[in-house]
């Protein structure tokens, strides 16, 4: 029934308490409030998706050793194994599989999207009117849809991305070790530069995304209001200004 009805596990127009923060990390609790137990939950069904894709490699290395060492009595000596490896792949791994995908795209993202753009839409109409009138209504509206479309990949990532990936990452470093601890090494090392690159690139694009969102957020705002405006600039200003002003915000 939850996944028949989403809205029961994340209440997406419920309201929020007191201003949003200007920290990242307090913002987020207060666009999400109120829906983190789902989330983590989500992020728990993808851990268990990850898991799976290791488990996946320790089984079909079970099933290899097998082979080898029983030669044609193979389906014979391991009937209960093969039995449990198909009940694996064509039950258990689907499954999860499908909870996960489920989670994220019937019961997280058609909820967070509104559910932060609503808390932000709130906020922004008990503005005083001189908030609106030193700034584009376009570009208003369109920094509250960025801001909900970001928070929502966000989360969507986080679940989809981080917790699968820590998970398969913290198996397969187990797995290897297990195999040999060299190898689980050679896992470390690349770990060590591939976290380096994130340390050195993430910044540089941390900072290009902004100006890439205020630029677009200012193209929209000027777009928008001459629409929007368009009896007063049809009377008295000039097409060739406002197709200047459009190609200038370009």
């Amino acid at each position: 029934m939850s996944l028949i009805q989403p809205e029961r596990l994340i209440a997406p127009f419920s309201l929020a308490e007191g201003p949003p923060p200007r920290r990242l990390g307090p913002f987020l609790r207060w666009c999400l409030s109120g829906a983190l137990g789902v989330l983590a939950l989500g992020a728990l069904v993808s851990a268990a998706a990850g898991l799976t894709e290791v488990m996946t490699a320790l089984l079909l290395g079970h099933v290899i050793d097998a082979a080898l060492a029983s030669g044609p009595t193979f389906f014979a000596d391991n009937g209960p194994m093969l039995l449990g490896f198909l009940a694996f792949f064509l039950v258990l791994r689907p499954l999860v599989f499908a909870a996960s995908s489920a989670a994220t795209a019937i019961v997280v993202q058609p909820n967070v999207l509104p559910l932060v753009l609503s808390r932000l839409n709130r906020h922004t109409l008990g503005q005083a009117v001189g908030f609106f009138d030193n700034d584009f209504a376009g570009r208003i509206a369109q920094k509250q849809m960025q801001t909900a479309r970001a928070a929502t990949d966000v989360v969507v990532e986080s679940i989809n991305v981080v917790a699968f990936a820590l998970a398969s990452l913290i198996g397969s470093a187990a797995l290897l070790g297990a195999i040999d601890w060299r190898i689980g090494a050679v896992l470390g090392v690349w770990l060590v530069g591939y976290f380096a690159l994130i340390r050195v690139f993430l910044p540089l694009i941390r900072a290009r995304s902004t100006e890439r969102a205020g630029a677009r957020a200012m193209v929209t705002g000027q777009v928008v209001d001459t629409i929007t405006n368009i009896r007063t600039v049809k009377l008295f200003a000039h097409a060739a200004q406002e197709d200047r002003a459009t190609r200038d915000a370009l």
